[in-house]
């Protein structure tokens, strides 16, 4: 049985978070939208929170900066995604890879922008390097979090070699995944959204690595 086959209900979301998200949503909308339409460079927190309706400290509780604010991909993998990782079945890298990419790719499809907005990022992110510098460090965090889960899920320490490499691979593959999704111009409404897509570079991954990885 693998992790998918086992999926917990997940508590109903308060009132209090579902404003947090939706929050969060409109203050990343609003800058790709005002950096589409004037330039990232002209963007500022003050318009952005303007834009959002909301005043500049409140956007400070969301993000950091106006560049973390245009690449809000999902963070830290929720509780409920974490233990159905833990409790899966296998600790070879096959298995870990199988439903690492399972987790990630569902959390990718719960949290992350809107595939337009997703798209519209990317190509404005192209041409600014503090931006790719942002979303680098973004996963570099969640990186840092799988290693734990891996570490978990395996019996290993969570500073050790091996989690940390399969974290490091796994966090390449969603970025693979997302490119090769951005690259394609293909959109969701059309059956091959990111989430879709990161799914599909992680059976390639395991297809590449075949039988050595079933261990």
């Amino acid at each position: 049985m693998t992790v998918s086959d086992q999926q917990p209900s997940a508590p109903a979301e308060g009132l209090r978070a579902r404003r947090r998200r939706q929050t969060r949503s409109e203050l990343h909308a609003a800058t790709v939208r005002l950096a589409r339409e004037q330039g990232f460079a002209q963007v500022t927190v003050e318009m952005i929170s303007k834009e959002a309706g909301v005043s500049p400290r409140t956007f400070f509780n969301y993000f950091p900066s106006k560049e973390a604010a245009l690449f809000a991909l999902p963070g830290t993998v929720p509780p409920a995604l974490a233990e159905r990782f833990a409790e899966g079945e296998g600790s070879g890298t096959d298995a870990v890879l199988r439903d690492l990419g399972d987790i990630l790719a569902d959390h990718l499809q719960e949290a992350a922008p809107e595939p337009q907005e997703l798209e519209d990022s990317l190509r404005i992110a192209e041409g600014v390097p503090s931006v790719l510098a942002t979303f680098l460090a973004q996963c570099e965090a969640v990186e840092r979090d799988l290693a734990g889960l891996i570490a978990r899920r395996t019996g290993t320490p969570p500073d050790g070699e091996a989690a940390e490499l399969l974290a490091g691979v796994a966090m390449a593959t969603v970025r693979s995944g997302i490119k090769r999704w951005h690259q394609s111009g293909t959109h969701a409404d059309e059956g091959a959204g990111p989430a879709e897509r990161v799914r599909a570079s992680f059976d390639a991954l395991r297809a590449l690595l075949g039988p050595a990885a079933v261990k």
